[in-house]
């Protein structure tokens, strides 16, 4: 899963400035690659009724994590352009 997290955004920002993405498209499309794909078993959770106040805890909290390291990391990489 780090591996995702990790290989995710760097591979899409490869292959958008290999089309020719740049500036704001650029920053937008690294940002989608890099974000969780944990809402299917939150809906799981929510429907079941199985713990969906901490798996909804945990959801915002990578999401926030990865927000806050991606944003540096697209700060270091588009200010080198």
């Amino acid at each position: 899963m780090a591996v995702r997290f990790l290989m995710g955004p760097v591979v899409m920002a490869v292959a958008s400035i290999a089309i020719g993405l740049r500036g704001v498209l650029l920053r937008i499309a690294v940002v989608q690659a890099a974000l969780p794909q944990g809402i299917v078993p939150f809906v799981f959770a929510k429907e079941y009724n199985v713990h969906p106040d901490i798996l909804s805890t945990g959801f915002e909290l990578l999401t926030a994590r990865f927000f806050i390291s991606d944003f540096f990391l697209l700060q270091v990489t588009c200010t080198r352009q």
